[in-house]
């Protein structure tokens, strides 16, 4: 039976190093901006390939996190229960709800809406009135990403103290430090990784 739970302990954890996408994204959507125009050019073209591409392996990832989460809490003895009753798995489990229900967002609305306004161009450069739209719903997926990183990283924090939970002041103090580097991730391209 340990060495069913170490596995699974290796594929939770490595699956949430993978779900660690929305922090590349927002290093490239921040150096596609130092680009400047025009919109509708090569670069957007292979840019909004890679995001919108990369939806369906985040939901895989939140299902393989969900699946092997579940399970680490089942086979230690513990029933569904144990996400009320330890408040760091339910929180874990909560934040893994917003993740998924802001990609889907993403996935089902703002992203098809992007799509749609690129396709209404057809020509570059992109007609002005429509770039404005594509704009401010970029902005929005920029802004959802940061929010996925910062959930994510939480999630990772709180992963750690799953079973042995760290001082109440040590985890406000990761929760700040992980807010100011999503502040950073989402306001420049972190040119020195973490300085």
């Amino acid at each position: 039976m340990e060495t069913v739970i170490s596995i699974l302990k290796v594929i939770h954890i490595v699956t949430a190093i993978l779900m660690a996408w929305p922090f590349y994204a927002l290093v490239a959507v921040n150096q596609r901006a130092r680009l400047g125009p025009p919109l509708g050019d090569r670069v957007d073209t292979y840019m909004e390939n890679i995001i919108k591409n990369r939806t369906i392996p985040c939901f895989v990832f939140q299902g393989t996190v969900l699946v092997t989460g579940l399970s680490l809490v089942l086979l230690r003895g513990l029933g569904l229960d144990a996400l009320v009753t330890n408040p760091i798995l339910g929180l874990k489990f909560l934040l893994l709800l917003v993740i998924a229900g802001l990609l889907t967002y993403v996935h089902t609305s703002l992203q098809p809406r992007i799509d749609d306004l690129f396709a209404q161009t057809g020509s570059n450069p992109v007609p002005q009135e429509i770039a404005k739209q594509i704009g401010v719903r970029r902005l929005r997926r920029k802004r959802i990403a940061s929010i996925c990183m910062f959930v994510v990283l939480t999630v990772a924090m709180l992963g750690v103290q799953a079973w042995a939970p760290f001082p109440l002041w040590l985890t406000v103090v990761l929760v700040i430090a992980i807010g100011v580097f999503t502040w950073r991730a989402y306001s420049s391209v972190t040119p020195y990784g973490w300085a």
